[in-house]
């Protein structure tokens, strides 16, 4: 079920870092715990994973906490979940946003 409210989204995720983007900073907390750490901006957090495996685990860990995946081009988010799904390291729904124009934006299970 797809949340009302935009908490954070994962903004970029092709290589060997996830990088949020952190609308509602009551998630702090929880994706310190993840191993999160302030990126470039007060808004942006990142974390450096060393393998698929290990960005399956917190894509999953990410999904309960109301974290949207971006749709994009190239190897955006929500493709990279995709892939990992695909390679059997992830399943289930996700909630992928995309924009219309810059501020307003769409959610979706998929």
């Amino acid at each position: 079920m797809i949340k009302e409210e935009l908490r954070a989204f994962v903004e970029k995720a092709d290589d060997d870092a996830i990088r949020l983007k952190v609308i509602d900073h009551s998630l702090d907390a929880a994706l310190t715990a993840l191993g999160f750490v302030t990126g470039p901006g007060d808004d942006v957090l990142s974390r450096d994973v060393a393998d698929d495996a290990e960005k399956a685990r917190i894509f999953d860990a990410l999904r309960p906490l109301g974290v949207a995946f971006s749709d994009g081009k190239e190897w955006c988010p929500a493709e990279v979940f995709e892939y990992l799904r695909d390679q059997g390291l992830l399943s289930g729904k996700f909630v992928r946003i995309s924009w219309r124009q810059p501020g307003q934006f769409h959610l979706a299970d998929v």
